[in-house]
């Protein structure tokens, strides 16, 4: 595996109603593929580097910083420590410095 491909994991533990469950954290570089400005916010599309799934985060703030197309950033995925229907993980947008951008769950 080559190295800018290797995700960074973090794993932690956690109780939940007296049950305890392994957290994942991985976090992996991605590239911008489209960018478009609202209100107050912009809508940004991601493309993990490694899958090649193209994630949406509809509230990305304003300047600073600047998000432009083939800009890289790091997605962050995290395993959710609570059930919900249809929902697994909540996804980070991150800077390259780890600035936190927007989230969503998937």
């Amino acid at each position: 595996m080559d190295n800018k491909d290797a995700d960074l994991i973090q794993t932690t533990e956690t109780e939940i109603g007296g049950i305890k469950k392994k957290i994942e954290k991985i976090k992996r570089k991605c590239i911008v593929t489209h960018v478009a400005q609202a209100k107050a916010w912009r809508n940004v599309v991601v493309q993990d580097s490694r899958t090649n799934k193209k994630y949406f985060f509809g509230k990305v703030l304003n300047p600073p910083p600047e998000v432009n197309i083939g800009d890289e950033l790091f997605i962050g995925y995290e395993d959710l420590p609570f059930e919900l229907p249809g929902i697994k993980h909540k996804i980070i947008l991150l800077t390259l410095d780890g600035f936190q951008l927007d989230w969503t769950m998937v």
